[in-house]
């Protein structure tokens, strides 16, 4: 069902697809396609924006529109699907960007 939300918005021109935001969606929104981030699903984001921070060029917002309502057990199956086609276990620890440009695991 479509609903006016808050969703996340990626600026292909902005974005030079470097994956920063992608560890930061905790629903797995958010992908590396064809070199740019691109929102998989609209049903997968929550529009809450965790993935805003990492983003070094400036290429995420969000913005109010239409869109598919936020669906919790899409969420869930589409991560459990995620971690079936992974060839190792998922980090415990998420590499993080500091001000100096060096990544440090929190």
């Amino acid at each position: 069902m479509k609903v006016v939300r808050k969703i996340v918005k990626i600026d292909e021109e902005k974005c030079n697809g470097c994956g920063l935001c992608i560890p930061s969606c905790h629903e797995g929104a958010l992908q590396i396609i064809d070199g740019k981030a691109r929102l998989v699903s609209e049903t997968y984001c929550d529009g809450l924006g965790a993935c805003l921070g990492e983003c070094p060029q400036g290429a995420i917002t969000i913005e109010e529109r239409v869109a598919e309502e936020f669906n919790e057990e899409e969420v869930k199956a589409h991560l459990e699907e995620k971690k079936k086609s992974l060839p190792f276990p998922p980090l415990l620890a998420q590499p993080r960007r500091l001000h100096s440009g060096q990544y440090n695991f929190t």
